[in-house]
């Protein structure tokens, strides 16, 4: 896809509305910038919101530019590996959930509510992406909507569970869904949300000081998909401005699937070299990857919320 000449529209920060910013990179012709105000690091310019079925048709899950590479062949490939994370996740949501009625915003293909709807939750699906919520529908006879939360207009408290996993750092309008998973979500009910910790996670400063850079300025994923590139601090902020109380605070890792498809190269000069060698081939990252899950560390933010008129 050609993202330089992409339709794009240019902000301010979504949490404080300042136009005061620090640029950190410029990625494939988009500028990654940092508030000086309140630190939310975002793109300065974005694609526009009109263009977004463009953006998630089938390129961004077949040719693994800023989305996947084969979405469906990656699954089935590495199914084991999938269910490993899908039980953890089922376990979790256990522990969190008064009621098994669930919605996943951003569901995808449906691989996750497939395997949910095995463990006798109630699933429902939105996907902006025709593609995917077809195949949702269609192979696996999941209920799908194609759109938004907004769109599909879903009865006041009809959910216990929402899902918003590895998709807020995507929105345009973040508070307007915010608003209308908090309308849908029954008293009590627990939105679930799931980020990458991006650019000033501690791996990733070490990434840039190892190849002489500044924190922060290294390329982050998936520009210009993703809009945001959340630290804990920012990702709060966002849920609290957004109308919701933290209820809990949990740290994963990303990388089990990556990790596997495309194995850390070792490379740079002899000094990076040997030091990927150590961290990457000799268990390095396993044992600080254990570790950092259990100090709110790991590289993927989960926060669980509740809406604060909801309690």
């Amino acid at each position: 896809m050609d993202w330089k000449n992409f339709p794009r529209e240019e902000v301010d920060c979504i949490l404080c509305r300042s136009d005061d910013a620090v640029l950190l990179s410029t990625i494939r012709s988009w500028p990654v910038v940092r508030c000086r105000n309140c630190g939310l690091v975002y793109l300065r310019e974005r694609p526009a919101e009109d263009a977004l079925t463009e953006m998630y048709a089938k390129s961004y899950y077949d040719d693994g530019d800023v989305g996947y590479s084969g979405y469906e062949e990656l699954f089935l490939k590495y199914k084991t590996t999938f269910m490993r994370i899908f039980q953890r996740r089922h376990r979790d949501l256990l522990k969190h959930s008064a009621g098994l009625n669930l919605l996943e915003v951003g569901c995808a293909h449906g691989f996750l509510l497939d395997y949910l709807s095995k463990k006798d939750w109630k699933v429902t699906g939105v996907e902006v992406s025709p593609l995917s919520s077809a195949y949702a529908r269609d192979t696996l006879n999941l209920n799908v909507h194609t759109g938004t939360v907004k769109s599909a207009d879903f009865p006041e408290n009809s959910f216990d569970v929402v899902l918003l996993l590895d998709v807020l750092e995507h929105l345009h309008r973040p508070f307007d869904t915010l608003h209308e998973i908090s309308r849908i979500l029954s008293p009590g009910g627990t939105l679930v949300v799931q980020c990458p910790w991006e650019l000033y996670h501690w791996e990733e400063i070490f990434e840039a000081l190892l190849q002489g850079m500044k924190a922060g300025t290294i390329e982050p994923d998936a520009v210009p998909a993703h809009l945001y590139f959340f630290q804990p601090k920012t990702l709060e902020s966002v849920l609290k401005k957004g109308g919701f109380r933290i209820t809990a605070r949990q740290s994963g890792n990303y990388g089990a699937i990556r990790n596997l498809e495309s194995p850390p190269a070792i490379k740079g000069n002899f000094i990076e070299k040997a030091f990927r060698f150590l961290y990457f081939r000799c268990g390095t990252r396993h044992l600080l990857y254990k570790l950092a899950k259990f100090t709110g560390q790991g590289n993927g933010i989960i926060r669980y919320s509740t809406p604060k008129g909801k309690q």
